[in-house]
């Protein structure tokens, strides 16, 4: 795609994998492109790319029109980043980098995909499953690729699906996505937000720039969701589909299923699909259906067959990290589920497997693991480790959960495994750390790599 020139005059703070891919772009593409970050090896890395730096004290805030921040820099903290104290001062906009798609003119259809859990999957089901030879889909954003690092691939007829997180969608300004998607609303990301109210605004701005010619997907399985569903045409434009897992929909698009098929049923245009479970590469949990549901519902609205769809969830996959089978061991079957850095997200591993060895813990996030729902019940031992065992220990010893705590990862996932080859019946050894991993590791990645080299080495040596 051909970027045209736009007369702007743009910061860039914090040069991560977005702010770097999005000053690559803008390079030569608008009048004064400025670059910053705190970090002096980012500098030195900015600096040898051939981008100007500009130190924050020495630029003049009243000729610059977009300050564009590194999702997680919280324009709203008690405490801002001087960029942002003078941004604010001098009325310039201050966004992130998805917001570039508007600016830039960027005329692809826009899929948006956000929620508390299940984006990445949701985002990559979609790629997968809604590519063709007439329209390539690319997906970008959140997920970890920026869509400054695909935009020279795509041509206008392809659909760029991206993944939002709340950081991101805070500070958007115009953007506006063609197919908007809510996958679920629980509590996160508190201590950014300040509270479960801003957390949840900043997820609904998904919605706020739709037109009556635009769509919008809401899973209704969580009462947050129902609520926005119910009062949606009071405060947005856009066409809305409703999608459950649990209920019956007499005007939405449902999801049943039994022990050999599930079954989806689209009121909105009476049809239905019967898929073999046998045929699905994913993980068969409530969750995973979701994801799944959004992904049919995008075949909807772009007026693809039923039977496309059927094809095309043969190529649907796990996510790395995401509920992904390791490997089985005896009467171990073994499961990473490092991306759960909430509890929501370890409930839904919860409440799929029987027979669990749970293995939790890491830096605990604002809301803890109090929320844990019903599928605690599935679970025979907990194993905890990081900065959260000692709390998480006691706090699942009080629910009768046999619980035990230990210093590191390593050593809970040896002592799962040893005392599990000691059940006689099977066992489902369980990594969902319902944490953050910035205790022990740099991200979810490192963490959940970190506990399958353990499981490798420790089944070598057995």
């Amino acid at each position: 795609m051909i970027i045209k020139k736009i007369h702007k005059n743009i910061l860039i703070l914090g040069l991560g994998l977005s702010g770097f891919s999005l000053a690559k772009i803008l390079k030569n593409k608008v009048d004064n492109l400025f670059c910053w970050d705190d970090s002096l090896s980012i500098r030195k890395k900015i600096v040898e790319s051939g981008l100007q730096i500009k130190p924050i004290e020495k630029l003049d805030f009243k000729k610059l029109d977009y300050l564009v921040l590194s999702p997680v820099i919280n324009h709203n903290s008690k405490k801002p980043h001087l960029a942002i104290i003078e941004a604010k001062k001098k009325k310039v906009k201050i966004t992130t980098d998805i917001e570039f798609l508007k600016i830039l003119k960027v005329k692809n259809k826009l899929i948006g995909v956000t929620g508390t859990n299940g984006k990445s999957t949701t985002t990559k089901f979609i790629e997968k499953a809604l590519s063709s030879y007439k329209n390539k889909v690319f997906a970008c954003g959140n997920i970890g690729v920026p869509f400054g690092d695909i935009i020279n691939k795509v041509s206008t007829k392809d659909y760029l699906v991206v993944e939002t997180s709340s950081f991101q969608l805070d500070k958007i300004i115009d953007l506006k996505f063609d197919v908007s998607i809510l996958l679920n609303l629980s509590k996160d990301h508190i201590d950014w937000h300040k509270n479960v109210n801003s957390y949840q605004k900043a997820k609904l701005k998904i919605f706020k720039n739709q037109s009556k010619n635009c769509f919008s997907i809401i899973c209704i399985d969580d009462k947050n969701c129902k609520r926005i569903a119910k009062k949606f045409s009071n405060n947005f434009k856009s066409k809305l589909i409703i999608i459950s897992t649990k209920e019956k929909l007499e005007n939405g698009i449902y999801l049943t299923s039994n022990e050999t098929s599930i079954n989806i049923t689209n009121t909105l245009n009476q049809s239905s699909i019967k898929i073999n479970r046998k045929k699905l590469g994913f993980t068969q949990a409530e969750h995973n259906f979701q994801n799944l549901l959004a992904t049919y519902a995008c075949f909807f609205i772009f007026k693809r067959s039923n039977e496309s769809f059927k094809k095309a969830v043969n190529k649907l996959r796990n996510l790395e990290h995401r509920m992904e089978f390791v490997n089985k061991f005896k009467n171990i079957s073994i499961y990473n589920d490092s991306k759960a850095t909430n509890i929501n997200s370890s409930n839904n591993a919860l409440k799929t497997l029987k027979n669990i060895y749970w293995i939790l813990g890491g830096r605990k996030k604002k809301e803890g693991i109090e929320d844990v729902g019903k599928g605690l019940k599935n679970v025979r031992n907990a194993y905890t480790f990081g900065e959260s065992k000692k709390e998480y220990k006691n706090f699942l010893r009080e629910k009768n959960i046999n619980s035990k705590e230990y210093s590191t990862l390593k050593r809970a996932v040896y002592m799962a495994i040893k005392e599990g080859l000691t059940e006689k019946k099977e066992i489902n050894l369980l990594f969902s750390p319902a944490s953050s991993s910035f205790d022990q590791f740099k991200n979810f990645e490192h963490r959940g790599k970190t506990f399958k080299g353990l499981i490798d080495k420790i089944l070598k040596n057995e």
